[in-house]
């Protein structure tokens, strides 16, 4: 078991998953939005570090 960090976590819970996730069993639309997801957070990041 591995502990991950949940960015929103009011509760402030511990959270664990068993193993990693096998990527191509993720539905084609789901992996789009985790994408879509990364990609903006990727930007945010680099806005933010601009000096």
């Amino acid at each position: 078991m591995q502990e991950i960090e949940v960015k929103e976590n009011p509760l402030k819970i511990k959270v664990f998953i068993n193993g990693t996730p096998e990527l191509k069993n993720i539905p084609k639309e789901k992996a789009e939005s985790i994408l879509a997801a990364l990609e903006s957070e990727i930007s945010q990041f680099f806005e933010n570090s601009k000096i």
